[in-house]
Order: structure tokens, then C-alpha cells, then sequence
């Protein structure tokens, strides 16, 4: 790297220009740690992932659907399935009565969607968090969606709005406030770095979906993930 500083050093030759020179550096590394927003801050929380959940591990969502997602509260239960082989390539896997959720271990991001063993929904390139996460982070990333019978290509955007303090039915955790948005859908996820799964969420359809605007709400209930 080049120096800064012309070789031999810098003379100072007053008291005076030291204390300019002082006081110009405290300056500069206040503006840095205020005004920093492309890079990670020098102070406060990042989160990196922590990777998969272990196996074996269960928690249980509290959710409420309204509009195109339907009426009603209910409690939906998620196992960790450890390690699998999906079309010869290694995966993680969460089951859930509804589907089945495949990972990549290193980056924990999404796969895919499984009913048994047919896909229900495929992320390109895989889909999830652009770690580490700090507040006032921000991404975008156009993703191809691929249903059984067709694909859909949307640009989403993210951003990491606070870490913060968040209370639901199985304790209180910190959390990172995740805002996300794509061509027919806005979410707002609290991600607990302490146990590498989101402990609440808030995810609306918008008048673009081909369903209708609908609301589903989740928080974690209860859970046993020890790392």
C-alpha cells in the first residue's frame, strides 16, 4: 500500500500543529464511525451466520392469516433434519407440515421448497442473507422464482433497519429488523443471530399478486435450539 506520508516522516514543529493535527484525527474518526454506510460500522452489533439450525432441533411458530392467505391462528411446528442429498448435491432441510425447506450448510440461504420430494418452489441463484448484517446495511439481488409451472424474475431489496430488543410468546430476544420487498410482496423479519432463525415475521401480498393482498404474521412460540 502507498504511504500516505512523503518518506522521512512529518516534522512538527509547534505544539500548535500537533493539537491541529490531533484534533483533525478525532474528527475524521468521528466521521467515519457516523457516517459510514457502505461498509460494516467500527462500533455495534454484526451479525454472521451462525449456520444451520442443529439437527434434531424443533420450534414452533404462532401464526395469523388474513385476506388471500386466509382466516385464522394456528401453531405450525419445524424440525431440523440435519444433512440430506438433493439431485446428488448436499442440503440441510427443515420440515414443517406444509413443505419441506432445503439449504445450502455453508450459506444458509434457500434451495428450494419440497412437498415429499417434488419441488414446490426453486430460488436462482438461492435466496437469503447477504451476511455479516449490520444496521443501515442494504442489498438487492434479481432472483428467478421456479413453480411447477412457471417462473417468475423479480428484483428485491433489503435492508437492516435496527438490532433491537423483541418480545414474542417464547422470550425476548435481539434481533436484527429486516425490511425486504420484491415485485408483489413486503416483509419485515426479526432474524435472532443467537439462534439463526427469524422470531418474527410480518409478510403482506400486495394488489400485484395474482392471489390478492393478504397478511400472514408469525412469532416464535417455543423452541429447543441449543448451539
Amino acid at each position: 500500500m502507498k504511504s500516505l506520508f512523503p518518506k522521512g516522516g512529518i516534522e512538527m514543529r509547534s505544539a500548535y500543529l500537533k493539537g491541529c493535527i490531533g484534533f483533525a484525527v478525532i474528527l475524521s474518526l468521528m466521521f467515519v464511525i457516523g457516517c459510514a454506510t457502505t461498509g460494516p460500522p467500527l462500533l455495534g452489533a454484526k451479525g454472521y451466520s451462525p449456520g444451520p439450525v442443529p439437527a434434531g432441533s424443533i420450534w414452533v411458530h404462532e401464526r395469523q392469516d388474513s385476506g388471500s392467505f386466509g382466516s385464522g391462528t394456528y401453531l405450525l411446528t419445524y424440525k431440523s433434519l440435519g444433512e440430506q442429498t438433493w439431485q446428488g448435491k448436499k442440503v440441510y432441510a427443515y420440515d414443517s407440515p406444509e413443505s419441506t425447506l432445503l439449504l445450502d450448510p455453508a450459506s444458509t440461504r434457500f434451495i428450494a421448497y419440497l412437498k415429499g420430494t417434488t419441488p414446490l418452489q426453486i430460488f436462482d441463484p438461492y435466496m437469503g442473507w447477504d451476511y455479516p448484517l449490520w444496521v443501515g446495511k442494504s442489498w438487492s439481488q434479481v432472483y428467478k422464482f421456479i413453480f411447477p409451472k412457471q417462473t417468475f424474475t423479480s428484483d428485491t431489496q433489503w435492508k437492516v433497519e435496527a438490532f433491537e430488543d423483541i418480545k414474542v410468546p417464547a422470550g425476548i430476544f435481539k434481533a436484527f429488523r429486516v425490511t425486504y420487498s420484491d415485485t408483489w410482496n413486503n416483509q419485515i423479519m426479526w432474524w435472532s443471530p443467537e439462534l439463526g432463525i427469524w422470531v418474527k415475521t410480518k409478510f403482506e401480498r400486495n394488489e400485484k399478486h395474482g392471489l390478492g393482498p393478504g397478511v400472514r404474521e408469525a412469532e416464535l412460540y417455543s423452541h429447543n435450539i441449543k448451539r
